[in-house]
């Protein structure tokens, strides 16, 4: 069993040229009720349309690139919204500053032979608070889930044609 990615990719190989993959997406965005999108020549922005979205929606951004031997080479990967991103990697950084800091205050403590446990007690807080957060992305995913599969079997039906 492969371990949770934060951001899970997957690459398809297909046949057909990088501008006839934009022009199905793009056939079949016309008719689809739940996933809106933005097409540019090489690369796909597909997300959940504003009414059927959460905090937790995933997009999908594929970038289109010329195989080997002809078609078309399709990386995607899933992600959350960017501000949701940006703020996951926020706060990741202000418990990893906040662990230095109290890491600091520690070995300070120590230092001084004084009494280590309160900034013990404050390092231990910064690192489950930073690892809570961390773990909060995978469930984050989790709720998602069922809208990345919508989302991967939309491209999937897309390019199949």
């Amino acid at each position: 069993m492969s371990r949770p990615r934060a951001r899970p990719r997957f690459t398809l190989d297909l046949s057909i040229p990088p501008e006839q993959v934009v022009e199905r997406v793009r056939t079949k965005l016309a008719g689809e009720t739940k996933v809106s999108g933005s097409l540019f020549r090489r690369t796909l922005l597909l997300t959940v349309k504003r009414e059927h979205a959460h905090f937790w929606s995933p997009q999908l951004d594929v970038q289109l690139e010329d195989a080997p031997g002809g078609g078309t080479r399709l990386s995607a990967m899933f992600a959350p919204h960017p501000q949701i991103w940006t703020s996951f990697v926020a706060v990741q950084f202000l418990f990893a500053l906040l662990s230095i800091g109290a890491g600091v205050y520690l070995t300070s403590t120590l230092m001084l032979g004084r009494d280590p446990w309160v900034p013990l007690a404050l390092l231990v807080a910064m690192l489950f608070g930073g690892g809570f957060s961390y773990g909060a992305a995978y469930v984050g995913q989790g709720f998602g889930s069922e809208q990345m599969y919508e989302l991967r079997a939309f491209l999937d039906a897309a390019v199949e044609g």
